[in-house]
């Protein structure tokens, strides 16, 4: 089971480099991670900084660790007002994995606008991603039918679907037998399964720091802290590559090593 983690922007900081952290996944035997080129430095005005560009690569290979990368939350292809500064920074992620040999991108398709522009727009970065080898991973912000309907109407082999499970089971509300039936709506167009936990509430409304306090939201959790039962949907797919979403630092400290998660992942 190949599985990698999530290398959030405030993970790296003055007092923790990226070798550093990359090196701490690279002990505990995760097989790849997922960066952020634009929070690297590597993204300005919509151009790619070439002169950052070695040191990230110089990063990445020296620890020795496979990498996919993640487009800005930001970025929304249906904004038709500012579609051009939005396509700009899109097509600059896309050049950056080409320059660093990243052969997945993920991103999310955007909340509101045009559908139109977003898969035409798409479908422009997938043809010329897929010069290279590279897929594109729609992730499901909430809705899985939403962002499988994106995937069918883009229509190109390298673009596919980065099935959020945890966004999932939100969109479920916690019933766990929705969730399995949305999950085996986009098995056959998984390209990458992301794995975090919650309880599926989405109410009352609450300040971030009182969400854990009431189980509400998009809580990021360790596998096994919330409700999700995950063994149940590891068990819908066959070889496919997860991805761990912890953003608290300290959870991200302590994350158990490979072997631990799937053994957690899979009794639960």
């Amino acid at each position: 089971m190949e599985i990698g983690v999530s290398i959030y922007p405030h993970f790296v900081n003055k007092d923790k480099s990226l070798p550093s952290v990359l090196a701490d996944v690279k002990i505990k035997k995760y097989d790849f991670v997922q960066i952020f080129p634009h929070a690297l430095g590597l993204i300005k005005n919509g151009e790619v900084v070439e002169k950052k560009l070695r040191s990230v690569e110089t990063a990445l290979k020296g620890v020795g660790i496979n990498y996919i990368v993640r487009m800005p939350l930001s970025v929304n292809l249906r904004d038709h007002i500012y579609y051009s500064r939005h396509f700009k920074v899109a097509k600059a992620v896309v050049d950056v994995a080409i320059k660093l040999g990243a052969k997945i991108i993920v991103m999310q398709s955007g909340k509101t606008g045009r559908l139109d522009l977003e898969i035409e727009a798409i479908q422009q970065l997938a043809d010329v991603a897929g010069k290279f080898g590279i897929q594109i991973a729609l992730e499901n912000t909430f809705s899985v039918k939403d962002t499988l309907y994106v995937v069918d109407n883009v229509n190109r082999e390298n673009v596919g679907f980065a099935l959020d499970v945890a966004h999932a089971f939100l969109s479920a509300q916690g019933d766990e037998n929705k969730l399995l039936e949305d999950v085996k709506l986009g098995t056959e167009k998984t390209i990458i399964l992301m794995i975090h936990d919650n309880f599926g509430k989405l109410t009352p409304q609450v300040e971030p720091e009182d969400a854990l306090a009431y189980g509400v939201g998009d809580l990021h959790l360790l596998p096994g802290e919330g409700k999700i039962p995950f063994g149940k949907v590891l068990k819908l797919f066959g070889e496919v590559p997860l991805l761990l979403k912890v953003k608290d630092p300290d959870k991200f400290a302590k994350l158990p090593d490979k072997q631990t998660l799937i053994e957690i992942l899979t009794s639960i």
